[in-house]
């Protein structure tokens, strides 16, 4: 089945077969380039975002494919709505940003958190450029469990999606210090929030720690990045989140939801990058 252009806006990604979709996305692909190592790249037919040649993780994929991570960017278009006000956390480059800013619209907002100040330049660009820059504001911080702070951002060469608190232990890349605050202090100003997307290498529990008034006032929709190898107590975090969401349920490769036990996270296929999505709604 062929679609036009114009039927590929990305409150549709969730309504047609993912194979077609990816093809039809993939044909229309472009990149063009704009100075050494930048280059500008349409993705999902739509937005355009600036990007690193030598981001061999995601980068070059998203240059070649137009998309990333299809079942999420599927399950985005689904769950999110126009005139909700959305949280980017991790956003690197701006892939989600953008897509949740057109989907939000102008009656809407987005706010994008990321700590790697290179990924945040071109963000900011890509936001510009797109038109989403009045209703969509970026933050330049990490995020943990107290407001205020400093720490190191450890940022692996050749894939600055993949940056995280921390030091190189050996690995190439460079250390940099970076602000680092908590989800609280930055939202508290912005109002209600209805769904956050986190995704930190491995910070997500700091986070949650970190975002008790927003966990204990009116609890957004939630879609957490959750490696059992990651942090310190796991299951703390997951009896947390329990506690206040009622049943944890994860996004698969089809971006379908489903209930998953804290036993299986825990447990099975630990050391797997996994979708979590929490919703005081969902049955």
């Amino acid at each position: 089945m062929q679609h036009s252009v114009h039927d590929l806006y990305p409150i549709h990604l969730a309504t047609w077969d993912r194979e077609d979709l990816e093809a039809s996305i993939q044909r229309r692909a472009q990149v063009v380039p704009v100075a050494h190592d930048l280059v500008l790249a349409r993705v999902l037919t739509r937005q355009k975002l600036f990007l690193r040649p030598s981001d061999l993780g995601f980068g070059c994929h998203v240059m070649m494919d137009g998309y990333w991570e299809m079942w999420l960017t599927r399950f985005l278009a689904r769950t999110v709505q126009p005139g909700m006000r959305v949280v980017d956390v991790g956003a690197n480059f701006g892939y989600y940003t953008t897509l949740l800013a057109d989907i939000v619209g102008a009656s809407g907002a987005v706010l994008a958190i990321e700590p790697n100040p290179d990924a945040v330049a071109l963000l900011q660009r890509s936001v510009q450029l797109n038109g989403y820059a009045p209703y969509t504001q970026i933050r330049h911080t990490a995020l943990g469990r107290h407001p205020d702070g400093a720490a190191t951002l450890f940022i692996p060469e050749s894939e600055p999606k993949n940056a995280a608190l921390g030091t190189a232990a050996g690995r190439p890349g460079q250390e940099i210090e970076v602000p680092i605050t908590n989800l609280d202090s930055v939202t508290q100003a912005a109002g209600p929030i209805d769904f956050i997307k986190i995704d930190a290498e491995g910070g997500e529990e700091q986070i949650i720690a970190g975002m008790e008034w927003l966990l204990s006032s009116a609890p957004p929709r939630l879609v957490l990045e959750f490696n059992a190898l990651r942090g310190q107590d796991p299951a703390a975090m997951l009896t947390r989140l329990q506690t206040v969401y009622g049943t944890i349920a994860e996004i698969n490769f089809d971006a379908d939801v489903e209930p998953v036990t804290m036993e299986n996270l825990l447990t099975i296929r630990r050391g797997e990058d996994r979708l979590l999505y929490f919703d005081r709604d969902y049955d």
